[in-house]
């Protein structure tokens, strides 16, 4: 098993997901018993399981591994997951949280399908399942759980490096 982190894994996972970006699905949620986050990302042909650090920050340390398996246990999403060219002058009226915002972001997201990122433009990326119910170990397959366990104990060797009094 091959575990990339940072910029390698997001050129890896952007590549894989140009090559097809409908059907994605982005789903975080926290790690059950490291105190990390744990995120599933999956598109047609492929299924990722990534270790965050934390949401809380801009740039999190992230480190993931390709699975064989389903992690996703074959839910499909309302809105799969992508990027959706945006014409910039209709952004602000997509970021309004109010009701009728909200309405127009879910109708845009509904009718604009993802496409690979090319060139300059405006783009939306989205949208992120974040759920309070990460799979518990004892539902995980066997791989599932040393993907699981490996990630938690590199994330750590990497926070404990670049922060030493972690613990």
């Amino acid at each position: 098993m091959e575990i990339l982190e940072g910029d390698a894994l997001y050129r890896v996972l952007l590549q894989s997901y140009s090559k097809d970006p409908r059907g994605w699905s982005f789903t975080v949620s926290p790690s059950p018993g490291s105190g990390f986050f744990d995120a599933r990302v999956g598109g047609p042909d492929e299924s990722w399981h990534l270790k965050l650090d934390t949401i809380y920050k801009p740039s999190p340390f992230v480190l993931g591994a390709k699975t064989d398996q389903d992690l996703f246990g074959n839910s499909q999403v309302p809105l799969s997951f992508g990027f959706r060219r945006v014409n910039p002058q209709d952004a602000p009226a997509l970021l309004d949280d109010s009701r009728e915002g909200v309405d127009r972001l879910l109708a845009f997201l509904s009718a604009v399908s993802p496409v690979a990122p090319t060139g300059p433009g405006g783009y939306i990326r989205g949208p992120y399942v974040f759920t309070s119910r990460g799979k518990a170990p004892g539902s995980m397959t066997r791989e599932q759980q040393s993907v699981d366990s490996r990630l938690s104990d590199e994330m750590r060797k990497l926070v404990r490096s670049r922060y030493p009094g972690y613990l």
